[in-house]
């Protein structure tokens, strides 16, 4: 095992998670070298062989991903490269050099049907191409490489990027009355806090004292809700800060068709990560609470 501040590789360094993973490497001592798509296409096998070969990096934290969710179900072709044959690569060339591989996946790989929180090996099955696409990616993982983490999160939101969070507080001042979804459970995680759990992990599978748990993880932020119940939280915090939102009703999903389907129960059992890496879990509000004023302050 080597020595001296670890070495850690971000894949998708201008993702959600990934903005985050490359701001917070330093509270966990590690030096962090991140690449976006633009300076690494994660596609082209030969890339990110150099990379890996040239850096040697300790841990490979794969945060890139194709996640439009409803595009992909236009765009499989895309979805499939960027989602299983690029992780494909990674695991492949991670096992020829004996790197770990982080790999962050999604609680889209079930369809919902089951009525309390999905174990880590509970049956997958995912309902549109994005799902698809990230199961097949964390199978090319498994059967490619031995020292793997696959950590499957969900309902991601950061004070940058696409995501629900930032949406609402568009609308809020843009309408007056809105129609959210509320037969979809599952839990808000904030960016922050997956990256903080990531690094974690990174620090916690190469230290000397460990015997590192290679598998599958589930990490979210703590209590369920809906899409409705997320946005009424959000609206609240708005109001605290003197600000009018929009009246909010609930629909069900048959009343708010989109191109994928998505699971209508998608929280995660967490109690794994808990107890093998003693990765800390908050109330998903709490980071609600700090992205909503970092948004508010231009402090991100």
């Amino acid at each position: 095992m080597r020595t001296g501040k670890q070495k850690i590789l971000i894949l998708g360094a201008n993702g959600q998670v990934g903005k985050e993973l490359s701001k917070r490497a330093d509270n966990f001592e590690v030096n962090a070298i991140a690449f976006s798509r633009a300076e690494l296409d994660i596609t082209d096998c030969q890339a990110v062989a150099s990379i890996l070969e040239n850096l040697r990096p300790h841990t490979v934290i794969n945060a890139a991903a194709y996640t439009a969710v409803d595009d992909a179900e236009n765009r499989p072709d895309l979805a499939y490269k960027v989602n299983r044959d690029a992780p494909e690569n990674l695991a492949k060339t991670c096992e020829k050099l004996s790197i770990p591989i982080i790999h962050i996946s999604t609680d889209y790989v079930f369809d919902g049907k089951k009525s309390t929180a999905y174990l880590e090996n509970d049956v997958v099955s995912p309902l549109g191409i994005y799902g698809r696409s990230k199961e097949a990616g964390e199978a090319v993982i498994r059967d490619n490489t031995e020292k793997y983490i696959i950590l499957r999160t969900s309902w991601v939101y950061a004070a940058h990027g696409n995501n629900f969070l930032r949406t609402m507080m568009r609308l809020a001042n843009e309408r007056n009355e809105l129609n959210i979804v509320e037969d979809q459970c599952g839990v808000p995680t904030c960016a922050v806090d997956i990256a903080d759990a990531l690094l974690l992990i990174a620090k916690r599978i190469n230290d000397n004292t460990l015997e590192p748990s290679w598998g599958t993880f589930h990490y979210t932020s703590k209590n369920p809700t809906t899409w409705r119940g997320f946005a009424e939280e959000i609206f609240k915090e708005l109001q605290n800060y003197k600000m009018s939102v929009p009246i909010v009703n609930g629909i069900l999903s048959s009343q708010y068709p989109t191109p994928a389907l998505r699971p209508l129960n998608s929280v995660l059992n967490c109690d794994k990560i808990e107890r093998v890496f003693s990765v800390p879990r908050r109330d998903w509000k709490e980071g609600m609470h700090e992205v909503v004023a970092q948004l508010l302050t231009n402090k991100h």
